[in-house]
């Protein structure tokens, strides 16, 4: 099979793994687009040391806007419809009053976590089950070289 019929399948089996979530009514669920979003913002936080003296910027609107490779106007949008949901909150940056950190609420977190499992987890232990182990260490290793600065 070519790779680019390859990929064409691949997405089929993402957006599969995200309906099975999105069908399961035990759970509120997210977009994938949301879920990407939400992504950004878990990243940035881990990545962050809040009691640290010198300024991060990374969870401020527009470090979310470029992560996400859209405008800024756009990620306001976003972040707009995900704080109506009590999914993030803004919090007043310390170093400069004008700009806002996009943080995850605990709802917030446990709905991406849970998400991320339902979704991504779950698909992944699917593809280790068809693999050898060094076959899925292959494939681990050439999606991060594939994804790399994306």
């Amino acid at each position: 099979m070519s790779l680019d019929r390859s990929l064409m399948s691949l997405q089929r089996v993402l957006s599969q793994a995200w309906n099975r979530a999105d069908g399961d009514d035990r759970y509120e669920v997210l977009s994938s687009n949301e879920f990407d979003y939400l992504l950004c913002v878990y990243l940035a936080e881990k990545g962050s040391d809040p009691d640290s003296a010198e300024h991060d910027d990374s969870s401020h609107l527009s470090a979310l806007a470029a992560e996400m490779q859209v405008q800024k106007s756009s990620a306001s949008v976003m972040v707009n419809k995900l704080e109506k949901r009590g999914l993030i909150e803004r919090v007043t940056c310390r170093f400069d009053a004008r700009a806002q950190h996009i943080l995850l609420t605990e709802r917030g977190r446990e709905l991406f976590l849970r998400t991320r499992e339902s979704v991504y987890s779950t698909l992944a232990s699917s593809i280790a089950e068809r693999l050898e182990p060094d076959e899925y260490r292959t494939l681990e290793q050439i999606l991060d070289k594939v994804c790399a600065d994306q």
